[in-house]
């Protein structure tokens, strides 16, 4: 707007020109073509100027960056000596380009130095800038991004309106650390770890709230489990399809789910490679809540067994068919999950160590900068996702959940309808007829004796 006002502003003032005489034609336009490069320049000058105080701010501290990059290198170490000119080479940078509250800058770095040199320097580089945090994002050296988050966007909790509009593929959990909405992908099998208190809680109601209208309407079914005696689940009861809480219909309900996938494979081969929902032919996500209690916790070993070989089953086949696993537990470690690598989409929430949290996102994702043991106990709900397709973990946070919603969402958006788990009445037994009373050794003695 600031170029249309000059540029109106130079005709009005040409308008009021004298007549010009023929022969001083060519000095006046050298003159008025001059005066219009000035004044362009200023206006898009003054265009590009920081507005508010939070882009000047941005504009001062991406300036700061660039001039002492070279310094902050060398110091940290993030330097290789020039063997020719004896000079320390480092990393170039580009200009850094804010996403709101975090800059990206693009490191290109030289010959001598990887990735790994960078990652080990990222909590430097942060304190070095004032930032909160710092992260490395990609693989190659040439193209590396250095993200500096300035402000904790995940630091206070919230709220979302709940439920969104369904894309049938992603369920809108919460918030990444940049502050956009952060959507979980729905279709790989999804394991949620983290210690108590952590906000697990959390991803399950944002889980259900979430697809709360395609529950209503019919093209997903959420077959509930919760291990806890229903004290989580039963909240909501009324979105779930199916609900267990006790281990035996715990364990029948995987079974079933197991033939309900089967068959659907038989109705599904030589007609298609991938399901899509309908009414006739509906999503069914297996929301587990405290896992371990299924598959390591239960005592009586045969269902033990029942339910470990029910869940490997659903988690390496059910994919394709339409069925997901959806799964919440503590500990993370194998001899409590034997299925674990099966689950292809992680959530790390606060671990207690270093090592549980390599066991739930991978020693990659822990260099990358996802450290689920240092996060703040008074932050329920943050985390970081390791997606299926590749990515780098990101920094998210699911939103509050109250009781008010879960009741006022599930009273206008019920299942359509609901199943009860059946628990099968033990075979009866044939009556046999009484035993002829044995003689004893007294009588034997006498009859032998006459």
């Amino acid at each position: 707007m600031r170029r249309w006002w000059w540029a109106a502003l130079i005709v009005f003032l040409l308008s009021w020109l004298p007549p010009v005489p023929p022969v001083q034609v060519a000095s006046s336009i050298g003159i008025l073509a001059l005066v219009a490069i000035v004044v362009i320049w200023f206006a898009t000058t003054v265009g590009r100027m920081p507005r508010t105080t939070e882009d000047k701010w941005k504009r001062r501290t991406a300036r700061s960056i660039l001039t002492s990059w070279g310094t902050v290198a060398v110091r940290l170490g993030l330097a290789v000596q020039d063997y020719a000119t004896r000079a320390a080479v480092v990393p170039s940078i580009s200009v850094p380009v804010w996403d709101r509250w975090t800059c990206v800058i693009r490191v290109a770095l030289p010959q001598g130095l990887g990735r790994q040199h960078l990652q080990a320097q990222a909590d430097m580089l942060a304190q070095a800038f004032g930032a909160r945090r710092a992260t490395v994002e990609g693989d190659h050296i040439g193209s590396l991004l250095l993200r500096l988050e300035f402000v904790d966007a995940l630091e206070h909790p919230f709220c979302l309106e709940l439920p969104m509009p369904w894309d049938g593929q992603t369920v809108t959990m919460g918030k990444t650390a940049s502050g956009a909405l952060w959507a979980l992908r729905l279709g790989p099998h999804t394991l949620v770890a983290g210690s108590s208190g952590s906000g697990k809680a959390s991803l399950v109601w944002g889980l259900l709230l979430g697809l709360a209208d395609p529950i209503h309407s019919g093209l997903v079914e959420v077959w509930g489990v919760d291990r806890k005696g229903g004290m989580e689940l039963a909240l909501g009861r009324a979105l779930l399809t199916r609900f267990a809480a006790d281990a035996e219909r715990s364990v029948i309900l995987l079974e079933e789910a197991v033939a309900a996938m089967q068959a659907r494979a038989q109705e599904l081969a030589g007609r298609t490679r991938q399901h899509v929902a309908s009414l006739t032919s509906p999503t069914i996500v297996i929301l587990i809540d405290e896992l371990a209690a299924l598959t390591a916790y239960e005592t009586d070993r045969d269902l033990l067994r029942r339910a470990n070989a029910a869940l490997a089953t659903l988690a390496s086949q059910g994919r394709a068919v339409g069925f997901m696993v959806f799964a919440c537990l503590q500990d993370p470690r194998k001899e409590t999950l034997p299925a674990r690598g099966l689950f292809t989409q992680t959530v790390g929430l606060r671990l207690r160590d270093r090592v549980e949290t390599a066991m739930v996102l991978g020693d990659g994702a822990v260099a990358a900068g996802a450290l689920c043991h240092e996060i703040s106990p008074d932050t329920p709900g943050v985390g970081y996702v390791l997606p299926d397709d590749g990515r780098p973990p990101e920094r998210v946070r699911a939103a509050l959940i109250t009781d008010d919603m879960i009741h006022d969402i599930a009273a206008r958006f019920a299942a359509p309808r609901q199943i009860p788990v059946v628990v099968p009445s033990p075979p009866a037994q044939e009556e046999r007829p009484p035993r002829a009373p044995r003689p004893s050794r007294r009588s034997t003695r006498k009859e032998s004796a006459s």
